[in-house]
């Protein structure tokens, strides 16, 4: 398994892990819906239903991670690593007190600084 791989599949079960709201380690298909969404990806709720069906290997009505990573990682390219990385450090900027939320006030505060808003 090559870098890429091996940073392609830590990085998805970070994402998983994430949407993965009630910690059993299955997303259900409202999960999974907000999971592709963060990819970039704006499958219609028909296409949601149907790769949910289709990735559902072991046939209980969600996704557990072996199955997304084997139906999303062949195509998942560096540029989704990129993307998520970035994204990732431009919130970080944003939330000053790195409490996963940022206020009204920190994006104002951030603006200020970047663009000399007053």
């Amino acid at each position: 398994m090559g870098a890429l791989r091996v940073d392609q599949v830590k990085q998805l079960k970070d994402i998983f892990t994430r949407f993965d709201m009630d910690s059993y380690g299955s997303l259900i298909v409202l999960e999974l819906a907000a999971l592709l969404k963060s990819l970039g990806l704006k499958p219609s709720g028909d296409q949601i239903h149907f790769l949910l069906a289709n990735m559902d290997s072991f046939g209980n009505g969600v996704v557990e991670f072996d199955e997304l990573a084997n139906a999303i990682l062949p195509y998942m390219s560096e540029e989704i690593l990129v993307n998520q990385e970035q994204l990732a450090q431009v919130f970080r900027l944003f939330d000053r007190d790195g409490n996963g939320y940022i206020t009204a006030a920190e994006c104002a505060g951030c603006m200020v600084k970047k663009w000399d808003i007053h």
